[in-house]
């Protein structure tokens, strides 16, 4: 997947296109004379009111062809498969969008042989596409949740070899911009990309900078004395990042104690990624 395939998925921002009631996939409708169509369909532009509304339905055309043609599912749904991974639907939704499709044009449920054809060719498009992951976020360039946590077992597991606590010598200092409403998924994005270089600047030792969820950011960082000084300091550069504009950039920031096991740690960054 190309990073800008893979930054519109994140963002939310692939462009709509049209879309053919329950699963169908979108074509061009011929007039009164498409008795050829089955009589299930239903006008173009409805969707599948439950699971599948998010879909490309386009997507299931090879599927579509092969049951009007009679012909073998299974290539067709190998296909489907991968290209819903690529396009970051998950299997729920594509198994969904499979089901309303069978619906609509056999009146049933999908074949066994089309479901496992689409699942095992979405798992291994997926994983394929997991193992080439960075451990940075591709657009603000902070370390991925996996990373951050990978990071905070190794402190973990270096604290109980040397006998010490990891809540008394580390923390996570979390920044949450404060978007006014109606801010676009791009703008979010951007705030964060602001909020990283921010974040570079005050510390900029060996601490890990993560991403934590969609909305917020994260500095794995020793407890110094100057802690509080420096999270002051993260404030005030956030707050009048934005030299063409004379509005405060609010954000919320806050000093993040670490508990007493990796497995809790864990939980913490669980909760902070909640949107």
């Amino acid at each position: 997947m190309s990073l800008f395939a893979d930054l519109r998925r994140r963002l939310d921002l692939r462009p709509a296109k049209s879309l053919n009631l329950a699963g169908s996939p979108a074509r061009t409708r011929p007039e009164a004379s498409s008795s050829h169509l089955d009589s299930t369909e239903q006008p173009c532009g409805r969707r599948e009111p439950h699971g599948t509304a998010g879909l490309d339905h386009s997507a299931y055309l090879a599927i579509a062809e092969a049951l009007r043609d009679g012909a073998d599912v299974v290539p067709a749904s190998d296909e489907v498969g991968r290209r819903l991974a690529a396009d970051g639907v998950s299997l729920v939704e594509a198994l969904d969008g499979l089901s309303a499709l069978y619906r609509a044009i056999a009146g049933g449920e999908p074949a066994f042989e089309a479901v496992r054809a689409l699942s095992s060719s979405w798992a291994e498009a997926s994983l394929v596409y997991l193992h080439s992951l960075s451990c940075e976020d591709p657009l603000t360039g902070l370390s991925s949740l996996a990373h951050l946590r990978s990071r905070l077992g190794e402190l973990y597991r270096e604290a109980e070899f040397r006998g010490t606590s990891v809540p008394q010598t580390h923390a996570l200092v979390v920044v949450e911009p404060l978007n006014p409403p109606g801010t676009t998924p791009f703008d979010r994005e951007l705030r964060l990309v602001d909020v990283a270089e921010c974040l570079r600047i005050v510390f900029c030792g060996g601490d890990v900078l993560g991403r934590v969820g969609s909305r917020r950011a994260a500095a794995l960082v020793g407890r110094e004395p100057n802690l509080p000084e420096q999270v002051a300091t993260v404030r005030a550069l956030i707050t009048q990042w934005r030299l063409d504009t004379d509005v405060p950039q609010l954000a919320r920031i806050w000093i993040e104690g670490l508990p007493s096991t990796d497995a809790m740690a864990g939980r913490v960054l669980d909760e902070l990624a909640r949107p």
